[in-house]
């Protein structure tokens, strides 16, 4: 109930009804009376003509909510246990898997550790068969997924695997069927029984393995040839992102490519082509792209959101880097670990 002749004077006053009982609400920018009124809710009105000291066409807008929206924006978590870069994750930011990668001193540079995030720490999980880096990463922390990858031990083309492993949220077991073809620094998205990895090098390829929980079959090429593409989403709405395409000019790509679970089609382009970037989201209509690198050696705090047509820019990240640990969904992602640049020599 809003306005009206107060007897006199002519009144802004508005109150809501919760049907029970009548409280005050924010008053009208302006008084009147013998005016209309719609709206289907107290949430929700409308305020138009009258009079107020002579004949208004004036129209007012009422809007009330309960949801309280938070600005996105990243902040810090816990640290991993040790400097990881190559890493690869999987799971929820409150519940997230993450595993292999390389650290700063070796020899063997890869390693085969395997972290578990609760939210605000990690502890450590059981080891992945063997030192691998570069992976694709699939599931969540309990069922998790890691393929392919560039290990110490050159079971396929020298210093490439097509090796899969499956977590059960204690342990790793090798299934005996690998990818077709060996390769690393691919996209990635689904779960542990249904999962894609999709381009990937070193040998640049467009194409994609799909994973039905036993064994990996080939899917749709993406539209051009990339490796360290970021990825999100899944078997049957998945996406790839970024990347390194020789192809495309810049080398560093924005091309964003949407699946369906047997064919790719082109999206829309990420603002800024990067590679070895960040991919979090439940689907190809609700995902996120960060850090990565915009050309060697520089790396980026920058960070996109896709909508299933469009990126557009989201809060930058407080430490540039590329090659991080990505888990989690568009509104609750995850980044860890991952590789920064020292500062250069003065």
């Amino acid at each position: 109930s809003f306005g009206g002749n107060h007897r006199p004077p002519i009144t802004a006053q508005t109150e809501g009804y919760d049907g029970s009982s009548w409280s005050s609400r924010p008053n009208l920018g302006t008084a009147v009376l013998q005016h209309a009124g719609a709206g289907a809710s107290n949430a929700a009105a409308v305020s138009f003509g009258g009079y107020t000291t002579t004949q208004t066409a004036a129209t007012e807008e009422f809007n009330s909510s309960v949801n309280v929206v938070t600005a996105a924006a990243w902040s810090s978590g816990g640290n991993l246990p040790q400097a990881i870069k190559a890493i690869r994750g999987c799971g929820l930011q409150t519940a997230a898997l993450g595993f292999g990668g390389g650290t700063p001193s070796g020899p063997p540079y890869a390693i085969n550790n395997t972290y578990e995030y609760n939210g605000s720490s990690w502890t450590a999980g059981g080891n992945l068969a063997g030192n691998i880096q570069n992976v694709g990463a699939a599931g969540t922390q309990t069922a998790g997924l890691c393929f392919g990858g560039s290990d110490s031990l050159g079971d396929g083309s020298p210093g490439l695997t097509g090796r899969t492993e499956e977590y059960d949220g204690s342990s790793w077991t090798t299934n005996p069927n690998s990818m077709s073809t060996a390769r690393k620094n691919m996209a990635a998205g689904g779960s542990q029984t249904a999962a894609f990895g999709a381009g990937g090098g070193p040998s640049t390829t467009n194409a994609t393995e799909e994973y039905n929980g036993s064994s990996w079959t080939a899917g749709g090429n993406l539209t051009t040839p990339t490796q360290t593409n970021g990825g999100a989403g899944t078997l049957t709405s998945g996406l790839s992102f970024g990347g390194q395409a020789p192809a495309v000019s810049p080398i560093y790509t924005s091309v964003t490519n949407e699946y369906n679970g047997t064919s790719w089609t082109a999206g829309g382009s990420l603002i800024t082509g990067r590679d070895q970037i960040g991919g979090a989201g439940a689907n190809q209509d609700a995902a996120l792209a960060f850090a990565g690198g915009e050309s060697a050696p520089n790396t980026s705090t920058k960070t996109e959101g896709y909508d299933g047509t469009a990126w557009s820019t989201r809060p930058n990240m407080a430490t540039a880097r590329k090659t991080c640990g990505s888990a989690g969904t568009d509104t609750a992602a995850l980044a860890f670990g991952g590789f920064v640049p020292p500062p250069p020599e003065t």
